[in-house]
């Protein structure tokens, strides 16, 4: 059976996620926090350059180039816009915008899947980054992002 996810008003004010697993039916999802962050990596040896893939941490890297010292960037929660934010580890591309300038990620997160969308705001193109998958943006996103959200897939 397939699932779905959707955002639903609740009470009024809140907004919670359903999924609905059939007709009639629907349960409630977890909710990942709002909190997003520019947080370390996992814990790698002192020359790595981007980080170990030891244990699912919930985060999802966003990388400057295809290169193996690319400069990279991790976030937890959802970000409207990565104005603002750089790429803070690494060396090719280190301390350049994320904003329109991500060409490759991975999601760390065993449990929600990372959307990278074109525009502010969660519009326009996007490209979705199911739990373990690492790959360079598809075309359309790639070089030309300005937002993450996440979507739970269990």
């Amino acid at each position: 059976m397939r699932t779905r996810t959707l955002s639903a008003v609740v009470a009024g004010a809140a907004t919670g996620t359903l999924l609905l697993t059939g007709v009639g039916t629907a349960t409630a999802a977890p909710v990942k926090s709002d909190h997003h962050s520019k947080a370390s990596a996992p814990a790698t040896t002192k020359a790595a350059a981007t980080p170990a893939r030891a244990a699912w941490d919930g985060y999802v890297y966003l990388y400057y180039s295809t290169a193996s010292n690319s400069a990279w960037a991790s976030f937890y929660g959802p970000v409207p816009d990565f104005a603002g934010y750089t790429f803070d580890h690494g060396v090719d591309g280190y301390g350049q915008r994320v904003k329109n300038n991500v060409n490759r990620a991975w999601n760390n997160d065993a449990s929600w899947a990372a959307n990278i969308w074109y525009n502010e705001n969660y519009t326009g193109a996007v490209d979705t980054l199911y739990p373990g998958e690492s790959r360079q943006l598809k075309v359309g996103v790639r070089n030309d992002n300005a937002s993450l959200n996440w979507t739970y897939v269990g």
